[in-house]
């Protein structure tokens, strides 16, 4: 592994990033490292290598080193949309993963002592956070939560020593959400002073309202950004479609994704309950076009249960697209129900109907709750202000 010739100030540790310009993974973390290195930062990331990736590049003015762990065809404990895009507990043996650890901290190793950054900023505690605890000698460590790592914990209590030494070598931790927040502080209270929220930094030169008058669709659209796993209850949302349309509630409902185990499940509902004139899924797709998507859409609903944050909800918001989320998790950091959005209680498809059935016939309902919705994002997640947050941490507590 090879350094450059200039010195980095700031190295993110990271098992998701993206592998080429193109590349959904950890692509919120791409935004993060670029607008700090707009902002003066020189950010360096160490992520691993997947098949076909490069060892190093730049991308948009950040350099990126990604090790090897395993020849090609061997490296699949990263990008494979498991736990936090890394499959940490499952079933590639002890050997892999001791060497995916191995060759992570060696990675770090040589890149510390190459450029002796100021600070480590990790995400997730594991793996990157628990490689960096050993080398934040003469450095900052920022770990921040994003919601995978946290369930983590919740599903494997045991996990819960070896994060406590984590955050026991952490200058600050960072989580995406007000819900995180609380869960650690509770869970690890002699790392509660360290801890802050901010989410990722949305793209919100992309995610705007169109300047052209909003169009007006007969039936109303409703969207759902969303990934087929079961945190994400999308069977909630078909059953509250089925609800929907038993009541004569008209609709049309465009689910957008890809990834997860549970796709050929959701197929398989909306079949059986005769609504494939009703819900068309499309697979991901790139930002200009997902921004097209909120933007036409009138409603965007998320019922993920125990969600990290809720970054559809704020694109949605950002765009002017009124909002429905479930009283759960971060969504309750974006959504003050009855003015930037609407909230139904989780794991009940009957209330998410009401709530769909209360905003889909209502044009001025959904046009304030857009306004309000717009106004609070733009305040509370807007780029710039994120950013800021971040930078203040690096520099504090000296």
């Amino acid at each position: 592994m090879t350094g450059r010739a200039d010195q980095i100030d700031t190295l993110f540790l990271t098992h998701n990033y993206p592998r080429h310009s193109t590349d959904f993974a950890g692509r919120f973390l791409a935004r993060l490292a670029l607008l700090l290195n707009q902002r003066g930062r020189a950010i360096g990331v160490l992520a691993p290598h997947g098949p076909g990736s490069a060892a190093e590049e730049e991308m948009d003015g950040v350099h990126v080193w990604r090790f090897r762990y395993a020849p090609d065809a061997r490296e699949t404990l990263a990008y494979r949309g498991d736990w936090g895009g890394v499959s940490i507990l499952g079933d590639h043996g002890l050997w892999a993963h001791w060497r995916f650890f191995r060759s992570f901290d060696r990675a770090t190793r040589m890149l510390l002592a190459a450029h002796r950054p100021s600070v480590v900023h990790a995400h997730w505690w594991v793996p990157a956070g628990w490689v960096a605890r050993k080398h934040n000698r003469g450095n900052r460590l920022i770990v921040t939560l994003h919601g995978t790592d946290i369930r983590l914990l919740q599903m494997k209590p045991w996990l819960r020593l070896l994060a406590g030494r984590v955050f026991a070598r952490a200058h600050i931790i960072t989580t995406v959400s007000s819900w995180l927040s609380e869960f650690l502080q509770v869970t690890f209270p002699t790392a509660a002073a360290k801890v802050r929220v901010a989410p990722m930094p949305p793209e919100d030169e992309i995610f705007m309202p169109s300047a052209t008058p909003r169009s007006v669709n007969d039936p109303p659209i409703i969207l759902c950004v969303t990934r087929f796993t079961a945190q994400k209850r999308t069977g909630d949302l078909i059953e509250a479609l089925s609800r929907l349309r038993d009541r004569g509630v008209r609709y049309r409902c465009r689910i957008v994704g890809e990834g997860g185990a549970l796709r050929g499940q959701v197929v398989q509902e909306i079949a059986g309950r005769g609504l494939t004139s009703h819900v068309e899924l499309v697979g991901s797709m790139a930002q200009d076009r997902l921004a097209d998507e909120y933007r036409n859409a009138d409603v965007t609903v998320l019922p993920a249960v125990d969600e990290g944050f809720g970054m559809a909800l704020v694109e949605a918001q950002l765009c002017g697209c009124a909002v429905v989320g479930v009283r759960s998790g971060g969504l309750t950091d974006i959504i003050e129900d009855g003015e930037s959005g609407l909230l139904a209680r989780p794991r009940d498809p009957g209330d998410l109907a009401d709530m769909l059935a209360r905003v889909l016939p209502d044009p001025a309902l959904r046009q304030r709750l857009a306004e309000k919705g717009r106004a609070s994002a733009r305040r509370r997640f807007s780029s710039a202000a994120i950013v800021d947050r971040f930078l203040g941490w690096y520099e504090w507590p000296q």
